[in-house]
């Protein structure tokens, strides 16, 4: 019990040590949040499905930190950056917290649109926090190449959560996806893309699927463009500094 108090203690001053201000309050205040809202459902009626949704979304805010006291190895995970986390909160907010658990995917035109767009972008820089934690000190890797490693991170997540939407469509009731429950009037960008080329219901969820990607790829660009240029500018900047503390040396 102290083990775990003191790893929990230690995390904190971490996160304070890693996080700008702005980040650490909204690290907070998204928990706080959340936690407001589990409890107001639990009062009003705690068999709501979307109980059991908040309840594992309030969990996966605590992504890094759990990871980082579960999960093997641990010279990779101990050393996942807290920024990490930053990106992975806001793909919580919006898709898990405001998609499902407020049921935005339900009641917001082509929100889940709109977040596979922003997960494809968010997911380059959650990629490029992993790998920078895999790059041990001294090694020369070029931005071009790490922004390789986070495109090609971020499409291997865009795979895997199709993947996982269709076997929580297929053996869950009470999934939300939209690729069974598409409809003329909320789904405008759905069917101002495909229009009459989607005719029956069969044919939603294929077309879903491969909508979701798309939009998730074209986020991908400019997050990658974004990525390339701060690592490219990070890199001239560090090796100007050295340019500098070598001739102050001479």
């Amino acid at each position: 019990m102290t083990k775990i108090k003191g790893f929990f203690l230690s995390e904190i001053n971490s996160l304070k040590k890693e996080l700008s201000p702005v980040e650490y309050a909204s690290w907070w205040l998204l928990r706080a949040v959340q936690l407001f809202v589990l409890i107001r459902l639990i009062i009003n009626d705690r068999t709501n499905q979307n109980v059991l949704l908040l309840s594992l979304n309030l969990l996966a805010t605590f992504t890094v930190p759990l990871v980082r006291l579960l999960l093997f190895p641990k010279r990779i995970f101990t050393r996942l950056s807290f920024h990490v986390q930053t990106w992975l909160n806001i793909m919580v907010f919006l898709g898990s917290f405001l998609g499902q658990g407020m049921e935005w995917n339900h009641k917001v035109t082509s929100w889940d649109k709109f977040l596979h767009l922003m997960a494809g972008a968010v997911i380059v820089f959650i990629g490029n926090g992993v790998a920078g934690r895999g790059i041990r000190e001294g090694d020369k890797v070029s931005p071009l190449f790490r922004t390789y490693a986070s495109v090609g991170f971020s499409y291997i997540a865009i795979v895997v959560w199709e993947v996982f939407e269709f076997f929580a469509d297929y053996y869950w009731p009470l999934s939300s996806n939209q690729a069974y429950n598409i409809s003329p009037e909320r789904d405008k960008f759905f069917f101002a893309i495909f229009g009459m080329g989607a005719q029956n219901e069969n044919q939603w969820a294929v077309f879903d699927t491969n909508v979701d990607m798309l939009c998730a790829v074209v986020g991908v660009i400019p997050a990658a463009i974004t990525l390339f240029m701060w690592l490219d500018k990070k890199e001239k900047k560090t090796r100007e500094n050295k340019t500098t503390e070598a001739f102050v040396r001479q």
